[in-house]
């Protein structure tokens, strides 16, 4: 093993620019959409605990359908940058193309699925009436953001792979402007219209999809950011290629898929505890996403400069480089972490929650904040293993430890003991530390460093 030099980890003033000027424009959509989403969190939580618990109930279907969408938005990107950087332009549109028709049938099914049952889908995750009750309003109008979303993450992705970023922040500003102005104006009644609670926050965001989608087939239309919209392509799709992404599709899409299954059953167990405290969580996920803001900056980062260095061919550049990425996300982490350690005991006061609730966010707030620079280096790892088209590595790295660990720990925890929900939180989110670990040495095996655009 070779010796560990700081140098390595550290980067000239040239390589920092480049990589800020490809991160802060995701960054800053992403804080923009955190933010928003924020916002939302706190006008559906002044309507009652319980809704907020419903709403994330709800959300918990949606994210495994969005799971599947990862997976092939994922291996699409990562083939994008590759031939993007062996200046192989034409099949970066071809990928985009498969994106586009295989995420919108993909997302198309679930929404059926909702049509048919969506109680059963409400069903799996809370017992309780008033929380289910409110769910199936929330999924009447949800239902139709599946589709929207996907053709606009197709599009997002495939710009995000070869550096197109600022029009990103452009659409997403429009979009989440919309989202709040139309969540003020709907949930509470203002303006005229109807009061209609957790309806009006599904409706508004079902406003904000469509839009979003228009703008990006609008962008597409006008072939201004490198790409068209090619509908023979998206009719008539390039099996070749398809059969490349599959590769890695599979196993991408496994790994959201058991993630999201995983994150599910570890959510269950919460339930298990406590249902009308897990509103405390949500709050916590919705707040620590404004700090994640630095893993989407890093990992469009991870996936031009490090996908892009591969596909050129210049395999010991990319590793030295991905060395560096994560060393500069930790020190954005630290920072980050700093800051929402602080702000947690003032938190509570944006929110309708009770005196135990409110305890049990600062608590959990303040763990997950602790653990920032731990999921910067896991998260980082995580794209670099991508970048290299290792999905084996990020399965076992990512599901692989999500069921051997928090998934089976909070499980016997929940159902064979009388834990308390903040402890089982901090016993189930403290197990990040041992797969920062296991993330390192998978890195440092190299099984990454490869050229997908030889061929």
């Amino acid at each position: 093993m070779g010796r560990i030099r700081l140098k390595d980890f550290i980067g000239s003033k040239a390589f920092y620019m480049q990589v800020t000027k490809i991160a802060l424009p995701i960054m800053a959509q992403q804080f923009v959409t955190s933010f928003v989403n924020l916002i939302d969190n706190i006008m559906v939580g002044q309507v009652s605990q319980s809704a907020l618990t419903a709403v994330s109930v709800a959300n918990r279907f949606y994210m495994l359908a969005a799971s599947v969408l990862w997976g092939l938005s994922g291996a699409a990107g990562i083939f994008i940058a590759q031939n993007y950087g062996a200046k192989k332009y034409e099949r970066c549109q071809k990928f985009l193309n498969l994106n586009i028709t295989l995420g919108a049938g993909v997302m198309a099914a679930f929404t059926v699925i909702l049509f048919i049952v969506p109680e059963w889908t409400l069903r799996l995750f809370s017992k309780n009436d008033e929380i289910i009750g409110l769910g199936l309003e929330y999924v009447g109008y949800a239902k139709f953001t599946y589709v929207p979303y996907s053709i606009s993450l197709a599009c997002i992705m495939a710009m995000q792979a070869i550096g197109q970023n600022k029009i990103q922040l452009k659409v997403g500003l429009v979009t989440v402007f919309t989202n709040t102005f139309l969540n003020w104006v709907l949930i509470y009644g203002h303006l005229g219209a109807p009061a209609m609670g957790v309806e009006g926050a599904a409706l508004a965001t079902l406003i904000a999809r469509l839009l979003e989608m228009s703008v990006y087939i609008f962008l597409l239309v006008r072939k201004n950011y490198f790409y068209r919209l090619d509908l023979k392509g998206l009719a008539k799709l390039d099996f070749s290629l398809f059969k490349s992404m599959l590769s890695k599709a599979i196993p991408l899409t496994a790994n959201e898929v058991l993630f999201q299954i995983g994150t599910s059953l570890v959510f269950k167990s919460y339930m298990r505890i406590d249902e009308l405290l897990v509103a405390a969580i949500s709050i916590v996920d919705t707040v620590m996403n404004i700090a994640f803001i630095v893993f989407g900056g890093l990992s469009a980062s991870i996936a031009i400069f490090i996908g892009g260095k591969l596909g050129s061919g210049k395999l010991d550049e990319a590793r030295d480089d991905a060395k560096k990425i994560i060393a500069f996300g930790i020190m954005i982490g630290v920072f980050l972490a700093s800051l929402l350690f602080i702000a947690a005991p003032f938190i509570h006061n944006l929110y309708d929650l009770s005196i135990e609730a409110q305890g049990a966010l600062k608590t959990m707030i303040r763990i997950k904040s602790c653990l920032i620079p731990i999921y910067v280096v896991t998260v980082c790892t995580f794209f670099v293993l991508r970048a290299g088209g290792d999905a084996v590595s990020t399965l076992i790295m990512d599901s692989g430890f999500l069921y051997a660990c928090p998934v089976l720990i909070s499980t016997v925890l929940s159902v064979f003991t009388e834990i308390d929900l903040v402890s089982l939180y901090i016993a189930t989110e403290s197990l990040e530390i041992l797969k920062m670990f296991f993330a390192i040495m998978l890195f440092k095996k190299g099984r990454w460093v490869k050229n997908l655009a030889e061929n």
